[in-house]
């Protein structure tokens, strides 16, 4: 994987806290505990911490970033996320808040989360010129496992503002 690609990452991911709309407050207790699995995930994030972050996969699972990279292996994604914490390119822009957008059951112990961040300062991967604002989607879906709420899905997508 080229250089290019793990800076494109990097504008896909982002380390601000999550916030949660005043509409979509927690309504019971499986809403708030999807919330508190998904906010360990962000914080893992924001800490530059892969073990964290890929604790909060399921075993079998699939991530997508908005660079087309996928990986369902947790260790390789550990490896991608050592390597992606550790790139200065990566900590160039100054992310905002990770908003839960949405937060829906698809059955018992299925839910989807759609969440949106906004960074200043991303740095383009092929410039290195500074994006003055990148806007990004993340569609998570989290599955109830062994009493914990475990990401199996998850797919990360950029609005083309100048990456």
């Amino acid at each position: 994987m080229d250089r290019r690609t793990w800076v494109l990452a990097a504008a896909s991911l982002a380390m601000a806290p999550v916030v949660v709309r005043a509409d979509a407050s927690p309504t019971t207790p499986e809403d708030a505990a999807v919330r508190e699995a998904f906010q360990r995930y962000d914080d893992g994030w924001r800490k530059f911490n892969a073990s964290e972050v890929v604790d909060a996969f399921a075993d079998e699972f699939e991530w997508i970033n908005s660079a087309g990279v996928r990986i369902a292996d947790k260790a390789r994604l550990a490896r991608f996320l050592t390597h992606l914490f550790a790139d200065a390119d990566f900590r160039a822009g100054a992310p905002g808040p990770t908003t839960i957008t949405s937060l829906r059951f698809l059955g018992p112990d299925v839910a989807t989360v759609m969440s949106a961040q906004i960074t200043n300062g991303q740095k383009d991967y092929k410039t290195g010129k500074v994006v003055p604002e990148q806007r990004t989607n993340e569609l998570t879906v989290m599955q109830r496992i062994g009493g914990r709420w475990l990401i199996v899905e998850d797919l990360t997508s950029d609005e083309a503002n100048g990456i």
